[in-house]
């Protein structure tokens, strides 16, 4: 390998990608992996090789390729050998003096990746079978072949694929050929697919098992085959019947909404293990986390975000995967616009009640946590090169982008929203775009001016906070404060939004009673409610942003939050439940609502929370403010309580139900490492669905493990119990659960070791960590006693630089945020004394340190410690 420093380099920058952008043309790429071997564990590698067809503008001026490969063995460049050492290093390969059209040849070795990144190879503990698949987005398509890794660089993609011919061999186009090659071994040719990016390109092979069905609309495209895969020891859980039904509505409700026919021919979905993600929109080939194959019972809520995840990436066959952004900085023209419509087609097209409830108190959360955040960005973010694009897959491009697209739907109107993108995809179809050419789009599809629009909503950064102040005669004021982190400046955006009143009822039952639109114009700190008056005389609510049709934090009036958190709120679509107790959250986050409130709040209301969804996420809140956010001195009372709620829940709920489920799964959570709740916890794992404890409750594999867990956690159960249970039935997922339990035993000296297991990535024994096998080694080991936990920081502050510098971005963020340690115990002298606590300082000790740190590693430390202050500052008051 050569050692020039560029063609080590593994960063690809904007400025380049730009560069090479001008002077390439890409005609195709032939791609031939030869994964006969993959069933050899001893073998780490496999044989690939790749030809690209491209034009060059400039004649006479060099380019490059982008590898991650394990080594090169020949580069043929227009029929002329090049020594290897002198233009492939380990990460580029240089193609000198480029002539008008171009032919490339290259021969090399890649990695079997247990990471998750590449080419992923899986053992099932079940049966020993071995499973491929791969995923690439941003930039790991050069793990596994040479290529130009940039998205608008797109190409026409032929690929073969050598492998058992016992396998299932897939890739983004459908078979069009099959021989022998040897015994048992087949090479498989697939059709060329239409122009598209590299990051787009998959393969799977391995003995998944494969269900078959078909989508046809007689007026627009033909028959379109569907497919689903998963392994072999999971085909009796696929619920392939509910898969086909969901594709089958979801492609009909897209066609109808956007008029452009599925472009990428067959329709394959595949459940692979160890992955990284929810799902993968890889054209013709969806690859899923196989989590959303459900073997234990599932509530309605989970088959509700399986179905969100399929339409999600069912959008991208046209958002994303038809019409590509440019480069990186342009990723929420994608993911927003997914986001949005996955949900709109869940509500829409499906029968499963509750999605943008579940996005109003779910997904805008996980935007509202990232937003808030010191490495905040604008939705439309500056990606100076690949390590910065990989950080910004996260709540403001996906869930911020996608709620303020859902505002400017509103805003402009369903019909010219729509018109806007069909003529977006017959205008850029297999091309690429930008920011500025969807809204002129849209302009001229909705004659608005979105000049003011873009910059206020798409180019700043942080959330509003909107609040209502109520006059003695009852009039209404709305208010709108924020400030740009990364400015400094005010920014006050442009909101449309309902407020509502909500009063109680003959049943002490708070519902809506008067409700009104509210226009806060751009550069508007306040707005009057013009005819909005609320009687101050009795308990009332007045709630901003009911339906959910704006991107702000609420913060509740003092009678307001009074009235929440004391009267049950009876609303026919949930979204006024959905709003206050998003609201009532984040002002735990804040500090400016104390945990005790909000937990004796969960307690007495939960259980009139008919949402599935809702329900269990305001359980699992209430566990998380008990355990971070409230004093020490108060949880043993907040234990006892919550606890009782609990175990109430699982007699008077529906037996069966899936509430009763949630509460159940709450309990475990709240059980890891809480002495006073192991009888209930040995009573629970010793039922069946008789019990009077829990009547109806399925103790299946899920719930036996969280209980085995708990238990785990405080000593009742040994390692040799553990070990007994996993043998009784050895999946995938019981394994992941088993290496949890274990790490969350309290015993000191096995726990240090598996911290060093997963600050190394490797066992005992040297075998490697998977993704997977890290992170449930880490959650246990974070789920411990507070005292390890918080003794694990000083070590990982250590470290950090060598497990970045030692790992690829994926395990090695996985690494650092399963480790860091956010349970502290303040220091006396309330919220001002915690900025001097000594974790913070070590923290910011680091950072001071360590300026020129990866600007990832630095992100992933300044939001831990963003963190970290915001459970002192709840715990201290």
């Amino acid at each position: 390998m050569s050692t020039t420093p560029l063609l080590n380099d593994e960063r690809l920058t904007r400025d380049e990608a730009y560069a090479r952008a001008e002077l390439i043309t890409i005609s195709d790429y032939e791609i031939e992996l030869d994964l006969s071997n993959a069933m050899v564990l001893d073998e780490p590698t496999y044989p690939v090789t790749t030809t690209l067809r491209f034009t060059a503008a400039t004649p006479g001026e060099d380019t490059f390729l982008n590898y991650l490969g394990d080594s090169v063995e020949s580069v043929v460049i227009n029929g002329v050998s090049h020594q290897v050492d002198q233009i492939a290093g380990t990460a580029r390969i240089l193609i000198p003096n480029v002539a008008g059209e171009n032919e490339v040849v290259i021969r090399s070795h890649s990695r079997y990746s247990h990471s998750g990144e590449g080419l992923h190879r899986f053992v099932d503990p079940v049966d020993g079978q071995v499973y491929l698949y791969s995923q690439f987005e941003p930039a790991d398509a050069r793990r596994v072949y040479p290529n130009m890794e940039q998205p608008d660089l797109k190409a026409v993609f032929h690929v073969t694929l050598i492998g058992s011919d016992t396998w299932t061999l897939a890739s983004n186009g459908h078979e069009i050929g099959r021989e022998a090659v040897g015994s048992g071994i087949d090479r498989v040719r697939f059709a060329p697919t239409q122009p598209m990016s590299t990051y787009l390109t998959t393969f799977l092979a391995g003995p998944y098992a494969r269900f078959e069905s078909h989508w046809d609309n007689s007026n627009d495209v033909g028959p379109v085959p569907l497919r689903v895969f998963a392994r072999q020891s999971l085909a009796e859980h696929v619920d392939a019947d509910e898969l086909f039904r969901l594709t089958q509505q979801g492609l009909t409700w897209f066609h109808e909404q956007f008029q452009y026919p599925y472009p990428w021919g067959k329709y394959d979905q595949a459940f692979v293990p160890e992955y990284n993600l929810g799902a993968m929109e890889n054209p013709g080939l969806v690859t899923f986390n196989e989590s959303y194959i459900f073997t234990s019972q599932a509530t309605v809520s989970q088959h509700m975000a399986r179905a969100t995840t399929l339409m999600h990436e069912m959008s991208h066959m046209w958002f994303g995967n038809l019409a590509t952004m440019k480069w990186w900085d342009d990723l929420w023209l994608k993911e927003s616009f997914a986001d949005f419509f996955g949900t709109k087609a869940v509500a829409d097209a499906t029968d499963l009640p509750g999605a943008w409830q579940s996005f109003a108190h779910q997904r805008k959360a996980w935007a509202y946590v990232q937003d808030s955040y010191p490495t905040t960005h604008p939705i439309v973010a500056d990606i100076v090169d690949l390590e910065a694009a990989r950080q910004n897959f996260d709540g403001i491009t996906y869930a911020k982008g996608a709620a303020v697209i859902k505002q400017l739907f509103h805003y402009v109107g369903e019909a010219a929203f729509l018109k806007a993108c069909r003529t977006y995809f017959e205008r850029f179809a297999f091309s690429t775009a930008q920011l500025k050419d969807f809204l002129t789009i849209l302009e001229e599809a909705s004659h608005r001016n979105l000049k003011q629009w873009a910059p206020d909503w798409l180019q700043t950064s942080g959330p509003a906070t909107l609040s209502a102040t109520v006059a003695d005669d009852g009039v209404v004021t709305i208010h709108q404060d924020a400030i740009d982190p990364q400015t400094g400046n005010a920014i006050l955006r442009p909101h449309t939004f309902y407020i509502a009143a909500l009063t109680l009822n003959d049943a002490d039952q708070l519902v809506v009673t008067d409700q009104s639109q509210v226009e806060l114009p751009a550069g508007s700190a306040s707005v009057v409610a013009d005819q909005f008056i609320v009687d101050n005389s009795v308990s009332r609510v007045v709630l901003v942003n009911h339906h959910d049709h704006t991107y702000a934090q609420v913060q509740l009036d003092q009678a307001s939050l009074e009235a929440v958190t004391t009267y049950p709120i009876i609303d026919t679509d949930s979204t006024a439940v959905a709003t206050v107790w998003s609201s009532v959250w984040t002002m735990v986050r804040h500090a400016s609502l104390p945990a005790a409130d909000f937990i004796g709040a969960v307690a007495r209301l939960s259980h009139t929370i008919d949402d599935v969804s809702m329900h269990a996420r305001v359980l699992a809140q209430a566990v998380t403010a008990l355990k971070e956010f409230a004093p020490t001195s108060r949880r043993t009372r907040l234990t006892k309580q919550l606890s009782t709620a609990l175990l109430d829940a699982l007699v008077e709920l529906e037996p069966g139900s899936d509430r009763q489920r949630s509460a159940a799964r709450a309990l475990t959570q709240l059980g890891i490492g809480t002495e006073a709740l192991a009888p209930e916890l040995t009573f629970l794992l010793a039922s069946d669905e008789t019990s009077e404890m829990s009547p109806g409750l399925r103790i299946d594999d899920e719930i036996r493990w969280l209980l085995l867990g708990s238990l785990a956690s405080l000593g009742r159960i040994n390692r040799v119990r553990l070990d007994h249970e996993l043998a009784a039935s050895p999946t995938a997922t019981n394994e992941l659960y088993h290496r949890t339990a274990v790490a969350a035993m309290p015993d000191q000296t096995q726990r240090w070791k598996l911290w060093h297991h997963v600050v190394t990535g490797q066992e005992r024994h040297g075998a490697m960590l998977s993704n997977a096998q890290l992170t449930a080694t880490a959650q246990g080991l974070n789920s411990s006693a507070p005292e390890f936990v918080a003794g694990q920081l000083m070590p990982l502050l250590e470290g950090l630089l060598d497990i970045w510098q030692s790992r690829s971005n994926n395990l090695a963020s996985r690494t650092i945020n399963g480790l860091f340690p956010l349970r502290h115990q303040p220091v006396k002298g309330g919220p001002a004394a915690q900025h001097n606590h000594p974790a913070l300082v070590n923290i910011d000790a680091w950072l001071a340190q360590y300026q020129d740190a990866p600007a990832a590693l630095r992100r992933i430390v300044i939001e831990r410690r963003a963190d970290i202050a915001l459970r002192l500052a709840a715990q201290s008051k």
